[in-house]
């Protein structure tokens, strides 16, 4: 990651946090989603500069309960709780295996607001093949909370040397 994508992931993740009834002080609940379309170097690289990042950047992420999604299929989404700390040192993800097909934002969306509404910040690592099949669930499933406290990190077509495009929430809409 180059000097400006931290710059700019830091400021969006402080805009995360400030917005208003969000986080508020105490031990901070977030949400990673991992899009296993994306090459297994790829996705454990820039799991653990995002969260050495975030370490890094702030108190707040000394002590975080991190919930790592695995979003292999739009059935098939796995919880795993995960100090952010073992998720810097690229642990998580050592069963990691590259599924390529077309993925929903839809089901993911959907399975955010249902089982992770109490996450004050949602990070999303996306691969280029993730689609949108319902605009209007989306919307629906992105209110009233999870489009102010999410960030989809959009991988873009040349994803070995490519940094993520930096999506804001309900911003996503507009980038598929």
């Amino acid at each position: 990651m180059d000097l400006i994508f931290r710059k700019n992931i830091k400021n969006t993740v402080e805009r995360v946090l400030h917005v208003p009834h969000n986080y508020t002080g105490g031990i901070l609940e977030m949400t990673f989603v991992v899009d296993y379309a994306l090459p297994k170097e790829t996705a454990v690289s820039v799991t653990k500069e995002t969260a050495a990042l975030l370490r890094s950047h702030s108190q707040v992420f000394q002590n975080v309960r991190l919930n790592l999604l695995h979003w292999k299929t739009d059935s098939v989404l796995t919880n795993q709780p995960i100090p952010l700390s073992m998720l810097q040192l690229g642990r998580g993800l050592e069963g990691y295996e590259t599924l390529p097909e077309k993925k929903s934002l839809d089901a993911l969306t959907d399975t955010l607001k249902r089982f992770h509404a109490r996450s004050k910040l949602v990070i999303c690592l996306l691969g280029k093949d993730a689609v949108i099949l319902d605009e209007k669930r989306i919307r629906e499933n992105l209110q009233p909370f999870l489009g102010r406290k999410s960030i989809f990190l959009c991988m873009p077509e040349n994803e070995v040397d490519g940094r993520p495009e930096i999506v804001m929430g309900a911003g996503i809409l507009a980038k598929m």
